[in-house]
């Protein structure tokens, strides 16, 4: 060892003044609270910069094709201000003739609407626009009774024809856009009959309803003429569009989107009508009531609506269409049976892409015709032609199976929901008994 090593080795070994700590010893100590201490720094840096941007992505929303230019972005809190600014001031001006009738308030908003300026009204359907374009997805939330009428009347223009999607059996939906930009669909219904009291305990009975197949009821707002409900937007149109609308020669639904939609509505009805107490009817199933999203998941609303008006609203609605029970016309005693009859003549819909209720055929009504050709053994004439490929015999015999069952005339042979789950799952076993279709069939 040379003496330099040597010299150097003492010196590491020799007593500190500091408490007489080795001098190797004190170098170690300082190794190592200097590592420390940059670490922390470092961990403090990578902490504030997380808050700083979670902070400024909470209060502020990018256009993401103006994203490029850093002068484009586009602030939610900003949009507030415009909104508030260009629509609030009109509100407060017109509020005497917004609280009146709703049938005289629909008149006097559009007109009003079309006396507006045609500078602020474009700039206004602009920023709707662009904002659900990229708003987010709808929150998983029960406000409740906490939807000012200023609120909705923004989010929807004022009711504008411009945001107007669509004309349900219980009111008109408007397509909205919340100050956290959330897109929601606000459905006026169409009657003030019912009392307050009873429309606030049936929104508070299904608003914390919550299943993949059902459309969240987010609030309301009741005041005097007004019932508006705030649901979540779902934005494919409706069963009955796809099946009955739709003008391409070749139907986007697929045999397995059909099926995968058949077994969605009846595992949100069997979560309504098992998994929930008190348990909800819908009573006015139909496939007006089944919205798509763009994943052909269907999600069932309205729930519980038919309770509010009249027990002879329900029937009306779904005798007109064809969904009616019979057990249903002739007592008016609605049960878990009647949702379920509902949902067989939704299964033959789906299937064959007929109305329930079509004039124009020699068979008017789909369940008497659908039974007819089963039993003369013409199954596969009953899929819908504009399916691109038809499915397997023994899948369609499956999903007829079914559907017969559900329509069974005697209300005590109707399975429960539940089990229509189990039967539409694939199974081999009795899926080539053609005698099980015609015993359904008498």
């Amino acid at each position: 060892m040379s003496s330099s090593a040597l010299s150097l080795k003492k010196k590491l070994l020799k007593p500190t003044s500091f408490f007489g700590v080795k001098l190797w010893v004190l170098l170690v100590i300082f190794i190592v609270l200097f590592t420390v201490l940059t670490l922390i720094v470092f961990l403090l840096c990578v902490i504030h910069y997380r808050r700083q941007k979670s902070y400024k992505s909470r209060f502020c929303f990018q256009n993401p094709i103006a994203s490029k230019n850093p002068n484009n972005a586009y602030c939610s809190s900003s949009l507030d201000r415009r909104l508030l600014s260009l629509n609030l001031s009109e509100i407060g001006m017109n509020s005497g003739k917004l609280r009146q009738h709703h049938g005289q308030l629909f008149s006097d908003q559009l007109s009003s609407t079309q006396q507006a300026s045609g500078r602020i009204q474009n700039s206004y359907v602009t920023d709707l626009e662009s904002v659900s374009r990229y708003s987010p997805m709808v929150k998983d939330v029960w406000r409740g009774n906490k939807f000012s009428l200023g609120e909705l009347e923004v989010a929807t223009n004022r009711f504008s024809k411009e945001n107007l999607i669509g004309n349900g059996d219980y009111g008109i939906v408007y397509h909205g856009i919340l100050f956290d930009n959330t897109r929601v669909a606000v459905k006026r219904l169409v009657s003030d009959s019912f009392q307050v009291e009873d429309f606030t305990a049936e929104m508070e009975a299904i608003g914390f309803v919550r299943h993949k197949n059902l459309v969240k009821l987010l609030g309301y707002h009741i005041e005097r003429a007004y019932r508006l409900l705030v649901n979540e937007y779902v934005d494919n149109k409706n069963l009955q569009h796809w099946l009955h609308e739709c003008s391409t020669q070749v139907s986007p639904l697929t045999w397995s989107i059909r099926v995968k939609i058949i077994q969605g509505i009846a595992k949100g009805l069997a979560y309504l009508h098992e998994d929930i107490e008190p348990k909800v009817l819908h009573r006015t199933l139909t496939s007006s009531n089944v919205l798509l999203d763009h994943q052909w998941d269907p999600k069932i609303s309205d729930f519980g609506l038919a309770k509010l008006y009249n027990p002879e609203w329900g029937i009306t609605i779904l005798e007109s269409l064809g969904y009616i029970d019979p057990e249903y016309a002739a007592t008016g005693d609605f049960t878990q049976g009647s949702d379920v009859y509902s949902f067989g003549v939704l299964i033959m819909e789906t299937i064959s892409g007929r109305n329930p209720i079509d004039r124009s055929q020699p068979q008017p009504y789909l369940v008497d015709w659908l039974k007819s050709m089963v039993a003369s053994q013409k199954i596969a004439c009953v899929v819908d032609p504009k399916l691109p490929e038809k499915p397997s015999s023994k899948e369609l015999k499956r999903v007829l199976l079914v559907a017969l069952r559900c329509v069974d005339p005697d209300l005590e042979h109707r399975p429960r929901m539940g089990e229509v789950i189990h039967m539409l799952e694939p199974r081999d076993l009795l899926l080539c008994d053609d005698q099980w279709l015609k015993k359904e069939t008498y």
